[in-house]
């Protein structure tokens, strides 16, 4: 079918597809998540309650099996990125815990310490916990004073595949949140931040000094933005206003350029 929407969908899911297969997760599980997501949105369409013959309508599945899925319950909220992430953001960010930007080593227990920076972030998990968990995933360690030194305060847990799908869904599942958004409002301008640029015709070596730049300047603004965010929290927790959540992030992506394109395909 060649409609610039299922198109577009085709693009969106081959990468999808391609980790599905990777990782053992097979056709017939893909399509029973499908379908509670067709239920559980075309539910949410609707003003008023729908009813089984409606969502039949919306989603092409047959009213026997939307009233069993609708019995069963939708599909599993997102849980996000857990509190491991959110450790880290806070230790980068509070002035108690880091110095500018930069997360300092600290004691285990007492004022100021990992101790406090957990319990401040989550009183759910116990900061030994939290140090066995962060150790095992190579961002701190312990040195010779007994205190915790962080190695790497990078958001993206790099060897825990439940935490590398989870970041994988949190991201990956707003940035499509706002994108989509952004596209129903058309003609009107979209709701949501969302800027891209993309060029053809480059070299290994302009690749690399891209890379290098946008890396270099994202981790500035993104530690800006921490600190902003943090200190923005702390009043609206306080106010007893704050009832939104956000995302920021960035990505840059590069490949072998397709026959077919131009440079009249850049933006």
């Amino acid at each position: 079918m060649n409609d610039p929407l299922t198109n577009a969908l085709s693009r969106i899911l081959r990468p999808l597809v391609r980790v599905a297969i990777a990782r053992g997760v097979t056709f017939p599980v893909i399509a029973d998540i499908l379908r509670d997501l067709y239920v559980s949105e075309a539910i949410a369409r609707d003003d008023a309650k729908p009813t089984d013959s409606r969502i039949s309508l919306l989603t092409g599945l047959q009213r026997r099996e939307v009233k069993a899925r609708r019995e069963a319950g939708a599909a599993q909220a997102d849980r996000g990125m857990g509190v491991l992430p959110r450790i880290l953001a806070r230790w980068r960010a509070d002035p108690a815990y880091a110095i500018g930007a930069d997360p300092r080593p600290l004691s285990r227990k007492g004022e100021g310490s990992f101790e406090a920076l957990v319990a401040e972030v989550s009183r759910d998990m116990h900061p030994r916990t939290a140090l066995d968990a962060l150790r095992g995933l190579g961002r701190v360690e312990i040195d010779d004073e007994d205190r915790v030194v962080p190695v790497s305060a990078d958001f993206l847990p790099v060897t825990d595949m439940e935490r590398l799908a989870s970041y994988l869904a949190a991201n990956l599942g707003d940035h499509a949140e706002a994108a989509v958004a952004n596209l129903l409002a058309a003609p009107e301008r979209g709701p949501y931040f969302e800027r891209a640029l993309h060029y053809n015709y480059l070299s290994a070596e302009s690749l690399a000094a891209l890379d290098a730049r946008a890396r270099q300047g994202h981790a500035a603004l993104l530690a800006e933005l921490n600190e902003m965010a943090l200190t923005q929290q702390t009043m609206d927790r306080a106010a007893g206003s704050g009832a939104f959540r956000v995302r920021f992030g960035a990505y840059l992506y590069n490949a072998p350029m397709h026959d077919d394109e131009t440079e009249e395909d850049s933006q």
